[in-house]
């Protein structure tokens, strides 16, 4: 699973597999066209060895850690089985906003797609990933009182539950309830895939929650995609934290620039 997302098993994803990058709006057609994205993915990232590997009877879950352009860089990759062994689907997340846009200039420097393909002129709606959304709102646990909570947009990470409880705060009031696409359980690992609105764009988030001994979050890890939905959700909650949250959670261009304000 995690060489299929390196782009170093090509066999293991279908002629028509379909990609989703997390910094661009349209999905990659193809395995032809998906396998060299994947591996310029995978080197500008500086990922390698999986953090996190996870499979159901319909996916596969498996994060990454790398040093994406001198800054540590997180991203989820969620593989929608076609067979036991090949995937149809990879829709790929990325964490967090301000170190992911380094990564992305990189990019956008060798393969214009990272450059063109970030138009927000029309509501973003994403064709996948594959499953459509559940019809029942899973629980999810309460937070522990240490909980860590590592943003898809913050350069640092938040800890306390009260402060948590905050942000999570801010983040409902600018990207509303959730919809929820997938809640599954593996051990002390718990992987939530879910929609949110920013602007009027979809924005599209997964989180991979590790639980304590009382079944309650210790730790929340936040993945994001489109980026430049996400610059917008940055500015926009921004202006919500900015007197709780020190400068060094706000690394990186000013977070109102995404809003045409700063």
């Amino acid at each position: 699973m995690a060489n299929a997302v390196l782009g170093k098993f090509p066999e293991a994803l279908t002629e028509t597999v379909s990609l989703a990058t997390p910094i661009t709006l349209s999905r990659i057609e193809g395995r032809d066209q998906a396998v060299p994205v994947l591996r310029e993915l995978a080197e500008s990232f500086g990922i390698g060895e999986p953090e996190f590997v996870a499979t159901d009877d319909k996916r596969a879950f498996v994060t990454f850690v790398g040093r994406g352009q001198g800054h540590e860089v997180g991203m989820l990759a969620v593989l929608t089985r076609a067979s036991e062994d090949t995937y149809s689907a990879v829709d790929l997340y990325a964490r967090p906003w301000p170190f992911v846009k380094p990564v992305r200039e990189r990019l956008a420097g060798s393969d214009k797609r990272f450059d063109s393909d970030i138009d927000l002129s029309v509501p973003y709606v994403p064709a996948g990933p594959p499953g459509g959304f559940l019809t029942d709102t899973p629980g999810l646990p309460g937070l522990s009182a240490d909980v860590a909570f590592h943003s898809p947009v913050l350069t640092d990470t938040v800890s306390g539950a009260e402060l948590v409880g905050v942000v999570l705060t801010a983040v409902q009031e600018v990207s509303g309830a959730p919809r929820y696409r997938v809640a599954n359980r593996f051990g002390n690992v718990s992987v939530v895939v879910y929609d949110a609105t920013v602007h009027g764009h979809t924005w599209q988030l997964g989180l991979v929650i590790g639980l304590d001994g009382n079944d309650e979050m210790a730790d929340m890890r936040v993945y994001s995609r489109p980026w430049p939905v996400a610059a917008l959700f940055r500015g926009e909650v921004y202006k919500l934290l900015r007197d709780r949250l020190g400068s060094q959670y706000w690394q990186g261009e000013s977070p109102l620039v995404a809003l045409g304000e700063g």
